[in-house]
């Protein structure tokens, strides 16, 4: 078994591009992710970024009230087994879309340098 070092290089994956561009059509936070995990030994350069760190951060902090509304009820601790949790939706929708640009902002400030 080989053991990897740090400065070997990985390139990126031959399916990064299609990949994060049918997964961007389909909900964009997945392309940004699939564009990040598949980019071999990028990938450390890219979370180290703060801007693609602050943009994860955005959607998983908007994402975390519906979520825990969802589980509470299927684990029947909220009051109304079927919620309609609105706000908490929308509040993702918009995080996950601003998460999103930032990230994207990170992933083109780390392709730059």
């Amino acid at each position: 078994m080989r053991i990897a070092r740090i400065d070997d290089f990985n390139p990126p994956s031959s399916v990064r591009m299609p990949v994060a561009i049918l997964l961007a059509l389909v909900m964009p936070p997945l392309g940004v992710i699939a564009w990040i995990g598949l980019s071999g030994s990028q990938r450390r350069d890219y979370f180290q970024s703060n801007w693609v760190r602050a943009g994860i951060s955005i959607v998983g902090v908007s994402a975390a009230p519906l979520i825990f509304i969802i589980a509470a009820a299927w684990l029947g601790l909220w009051p109304d087994p079927n919620p309609n949790p609105v706000g908490p939706g929308l509040l993702f929708f918009v995080g996950a879309a601003i998460g999103t640009v930032v990230t994207g902002l990170g992933i083109l400030f780390v392709g730059r340098s």
